[in-house]
Order: structure tokens, then sequence, then C-alpha cells
């Protein structure tokens, strides 16, 4: 389990999606997860759209030190289905993070997003965590509901205006081997880390 102030909501072995509405919070997010696992001596791959230096440079801002167990890999956006899916049949590694998981497979079919969900599930139970980053919106509202209906757990970033600022929160409406929490959590994000306050519950 990956513990960020206490709160334990990543189990191993396990396909979870991480979803939040256009924003970097979930990147944020599954780096400070693959960061933890690097340092606890466990393989990395983060697939990304985005360049190498841009996540180096995320990781530098939140005083996140890079590890030789974490793999940085950019996708090329012609050829990042084909990738990914060649990646899902041999992971080769402990937790593999898919970002952005929803532009990449937005065009696929029901039946082949289907496909490709079960064989994640699949290859989690021989030991690979897999993160799967969604911006809420990209795909339609069936393949969303399938992609949480087949993962072991969602996480869920939500901002909500309160008065003339923005709070932010994270709720945890389904995880594999615990109870749906009914309460959002407040956190934070700075360069100390992501600050999650359990003293506080919203809704």
């Amino acid at each position: 389990m990956a513990i960020i102030d206490g709160l334990e909501i990543v189990p191993d072995d396990s396909v979870l999606c991480i979803e939040e509405t256009n924003g970097n919070i979930k990147s944020i997010y599954a780096l400070y997860i693959a960061s933890e696992r690097a340092r606890g001596g466990k393989t990395v791959n983060y697939l990304t759209l985005q360049s190498c230096d841009t996540i180096l440079n995320t990781m530098a801002s939140l005083n996140m030190d890079p590890s030789d167990l974490l793999h940085i890999i950019e996708l090329p956006p012609d050829r990042a289905r084909q990738d990914i899916l060649a990646r899902i049949r041999e992971p080769d590694c402990h937790l593999l993070i898919i970002d952005p998981f929803s532009v990449i497979f937005a065009e696929d079919s029901f039946l082949d997003l289907s496909i490709m969900l079960a064989g994640l599930v699949s290859a989690s139970r021989k030991g690979t965590t897999f993160l799967l980053l969604v911006d809420t919106g990209i795909m339609n509202k069936r393949q969303e509901n399938l992609v949480r209906a087949m993962a072991d757990g969602v996480i869920q970033f939500v901002v909500v205006p309160e008065g003339d600022k923005l709070k932010y929160y994270i709720s945890t409406p389904k995880m594999r081997g615990a109870f749906p929490q009914d309460k959002m959590l407040p956190f934070t994000i700075n360069n100390e880390g992501l600050l999650i306050d359990t003293r506080e519950r919203h809704g």
C-alpha cells in the first residue's frame, strides 16, 4: 500500500482509475506514487505523451528525486496505443502508469476497450499495478463507466468553488479490499508534497 499523509489508497497488483476534469493533479499524484515505489526498490514505467523533460521538471518543482528505477517513457502519439498494448502483454515492472489513458484510448470501441481492460486486470494479478490517468469528458460516458466498472479502484480529484476560492478534494468511491468512502477528503499540493487532511470531511 502507498501511504500519503496516512491515507492508504493504492493496493498492490491492481488496476486503478485516477480521474480528474481537465487538470494535472492526477499526474502529480501518480508521480508521488511512482517516486515512492521506486524509492522502495520497485521498477516503475511511466508511459506518457508528455516530454521526459516536462515530467522531470514537475518532479524537481515538488522536490521529488528521480530514481534509476523510475523510467519515463515518451510515447509517440501516432503509435501510443500500439506501444501500450505491447507493454501490457509483458509489463516487466511493478508499477505501470498510463498518462493520459483517456486520450490514447478515446477512439476504441466498447468491445476493444473491455478486452484491453480485461487484459490489464489479468496482468495485474501477476504482480503489476496499473494506474490509468483519466480526464473525464474525453471518452464517452459508456466508455468511462466501463473503465470504472472494470478497475479495482477509482480515485477522483474534485475541484469545488467555495466563496472566492477553489477547494481541492480526493474521493475514493471504489477500492478493492476497502469499504467505499462516503466523504471527500480535502488536500493541498505544494513543494512538501500532496497533503491530505484526514481530520476534515466534505459532503
